[in-house]
């Protein structure tokens, strides 16, 4: 009959939690005025509120914003919300859109607090973003945010699941090029009735859904949307649908 277990085996100590970061990256620039940026300053409001109410999807998460019109800034380092005193709010720039300073720092900030994370203890599940925008980069350098993409997909920290999220005036096919994995990452584009507005409240059911969701599996999770105001597609749809939405 086997004996109890030794005393070395009970004190062997428990493994780490996995956290799942999450980035909300959002366009902040003029066309944003209004309505659209109201709305959008409502998703850490509801994010935390929600977290507040699924102990186990709030220890296993964490979430960091950053803004960008002609510039990009950190607005909320990585963070439990929960624990956070003051929430940021959004304010429009009439400085231009330029992707590619958003998808650098984007990179740096998942770099740096995924060795934060491992010095302090924890395993870190590969990072998810959204990637909200209203217009198209113009004046980027040609061909600069598209480096600065593939740079941020091949970092060698791991894969980064990026899900573009399509309002206003925003390029569909530019957005489907921002998705990662191509294969499966799904790509939300406002529906042809919905106001921009509308789309948002939807985008913001959408991300509490997938960091919910994330928090119990500890992996990224997107959901579809069944919304009206959103069109879901996976960053791979049929060749006649892209020239369709040209």
């Amino acid at each position: 009959m086997a004996g109890p277990p030794s005393a070395e085996w009970r004190q062997m100590p428990p493994s780490p939690p996995t956290l799942v970061p999450f980035y909300l990256v959002v366009d902040v620039s003029q066309s944003m005025d209004g309505g659209r940026l109201e709305r959008v300053n409502q998703i850490l409001r509801r994010l935390s509120a929600t977290l507040a109410g699924d102990q186990r999807a709030n220890d296993r998460v964490r979430i960091c914003m950053i803004d960008f019109a002609g510039d990009s800034r950190l607005v909320l380092p990585l963070c439990d919300l929960l624990t956070t005193a003051t929430l940021p709010v959004l304010a429009t720039r009439d400085d231009g859109t330029r992707y590619a300073p958003a998808l650098e720092l984007l990179g740096h900030t998942i770099e740096r607090d995924a060795r934060q994370l491992a010095a302090d203890g924890f395993v870190v599940g590969p990072p998810g973003v959204f990637f909200l925008s209203d217009g198209r980069p113009f004046d980027d350098e040609p061909g600069s945010w598209e480096a600065a993409f593939a740079r941020l997909i091949a970092a060698p920290g791991g894969p980064v699941t990026v899900v573009p999220c399509a309002i206003g005036e925003s390029d569909p096919v530019i957005m489907r090029a921002l998705a990662n994995p191509r294969a499966t990452a799904p790509v939300f584009v406002q529906g042809d009735d919905a106001s921009p507005e509308a789309a948002i409240s939807a985008l913001i059911d959408v991300v509490i859904a997938s960091v919910i969701s994330s928090g119990r599996e500890e992996t990224v999770v997107i959901p579809g949307s069944e919304l009206d105001d959103l069109i879901t597609w996976i960053a791979e749809p049929p060749e006649e649908w892209i020239t369709g939405l040209q």
